[in-house]
């Protein structure tokens, strides 16, 4: 079996369980919003407080395995935290919420393991084309999941999510399976393991600090229109639906044209870019609040935020050897969920306090923070370049 092919079935695997991994989290939601708005709020907390714990203690694991076992063990782990959902009748049992926890700590483990065996089997120049790629399935797969998760929870209920996403990640797994029946040709025999310290990541400590500063300005910003579309406590389903497939379609927008931005402009000057009109977009919304101008900032703002997002997680795993990717994977996640986190924060803290208006500037200047933090990084690494050495 071919590299290529193998790349193909990786792909199809990773978009066969994030279509039911998609359908899952918008069927949780709604489950948990149909049982109440505290329920909801704990559901969210249990489904991005563990990534980021996974992302930092677990994935960095995935670099003393083979990443498609690794792969395997968490469709498992999945497998097994979806049934012990199904056996209980109350969506918001303290067992359920321990399997949406549970899932939500292997997710970043998952990705992980994708970069690290893609990084392990391609060059460093294709990387950026692995990584757009999977941006691509995320969000095909948002936009496909989003509309199965709300379908069958009008029509079979959570017990319907949760059969599609049992069946998603078995299927998932069996083409993982089948993968690793053919891939053994394709292991090193001449790589040896890494002796690099935490200390050799010195040269992305600005790529990690622009990560979080970008998403400590993004984060949740992009739920502001949802919430713009409640009018009196009842959403407005045609409106919501303009918004996700505005969201998507822009999502998938910037996930198809990162490649060939990377390609001209290079990491550094494509992070840089995109956090600059990322905060030019909130600079825009916190001007103009109208329904109409914050459905297409937040979604001008999802585009961007694939660019910079493939643009950085390229840069930082293909700075390092191979067998430290699954670490360097995980370090970008946490960076970007606890940015996400002190967004919401944010917003929690100040925004019975503050104007909307003010607290989204604030957000333009961290995003405008994290395009400074890359310019500062291009202009050391054009100094580094430039100075002269002496036998």
């Amino acid at each position: 079996m071919s590299i290529p092919t193998i790349r193909r079935l990786v792909y199809l695997s990773h978009l066969i369980v994030q279509i039911g991994s998609w359908a899952f989290r918008i069927g949780i939601l709604i489950g948990l919003l149909q049982s109440s708005m505290s329920a909801a709020g704990v559901g969210v907390a249990v489904i991005f407080v563990p990534i980021m714990l996974g992302s930092l203690l677990l994935s960095p694991l995935v670099d003393r395995s083979d990443p498609l076992n690794a792969m395997m063990i968490v469709n498992g782990v999945r497998i097994c935290a979806l049934l012990a959902m199904s056996s209980t009748t109350q969506i918001d049992s303290v067992s359920s919420y321990a399997s949406i926890a549970v899932l939500s700590l292997v997710q970043p483990v998952y990705l992980s393991a994708e970069v690290s065996f893609f990084r392990r089997i391609l060059s460093e120049d294709s990387m950026i084309a692995a990584l757009r790629n999977i941006a691509n399935i995320d969000w095909l797969t948002y936009l496909l999941g989003v509309f199965a998760g709300a379908m069958l929870v009008s029509q079979l209920r959570l017990p319907g999510v949760l059969a599609l996403n049992i069946s998603a990640v078995l299927l998932s797994l069996m083409v993982l399976f089948a993968i690793k029946q053919y891939s053994m040709k394709l292991r090193s025999t001449t790589e040896t393991p890494s002796s690099g310290t935490i200390f050799d990541l010195t040269p992305l400590y600005p790529a990690f600090l622009a990560v979080f500063l970008l998403n400590l300005g993004a984060g949740i910003i992009n739920v502001y229109p949802a919430i713009r579309a409640t009018a009196g406590g009842e959403l407005d389903r045609n409106v919501l639906l303009i918004i996700v497939l505005s969201n998507g379609a822009f999502a998938l927008l910037g996930a198809l044209s990162v490649k060939p931005i990377f390609d001209r402009l290079g990491a550094l000057p494509t992070i840089a870019g995109a956090a600059a009109l990322l905060a030019a977009c909130l600079v825009a919304m916190s001007l103009d609040a109208s329904l109409p101008l914050v459905v297409a900032s937040s979604s001008a703002m999802l585009g961007l935020g694939q660019i910079f997002a493939a643009a950085a997680h390229t840069h930082m795993v293909s700075s390092v050897a191979p067998d430290r990717a699954g670490r360097l994977s995980g370090l970008f996640q946490c960076c970007t969920y606890s940015g996400v986190g002190g967004n919401g924060l944010l917003f929690s803290m100040l925004g019975d306090e503050l104007s909307f208006g003010l607290i989204v500037r604030m957000c333009a200047g961290s995003a405008f923070l994290a395009s400074g933090v890359a310019i500062f990084a291009i202009a050391r690494s054009t100094h580094v370049k430039a100075s002269p050495t002496i036998d």
